[in-house]
């Protein structure tokens, strides 16, 4: 299922931080078991469901990037592997 990202954030410019403190408590109780969460987010309202968890955990990833970008924070990690070699 692909994300409306208009039907949860508006046409407008939206603030990444904002948006994780609305929508993180509904992806914490979907991954507690729960069967449905709801979203109020500015005047917009959204369900999700047990279903949608693997996009939902996609959207908040996308956010925690953006929120840590917008204060200055790096938003990812790599690692560093010897990898195999061939003698």
């Amino acid at each position: 299922m692909a994300i409306d990202y208009n039907a949860i954030f508006g046409v407008e410019e939206y603030d990444p931080c904002a948006a994780l403190v609305a929508l993180r408590p509904a992806y914490m109780k979907l991954r507690s078991g729960q069967q449905l969460a709801r979203v109020s987010f500015r005047d917009r309202a959204s369900e999700w469901h047990r279903s949608d968890l693997e996009d939902f955990g996609s959207l908040i990833a996308q956010l925690e990037s953006e929120c840590a970008a917008k204060r200055g924070r790096r938003t990812s990690r790599k690692a560093i592997t010897a990898g195999t070699r061939k003698a």
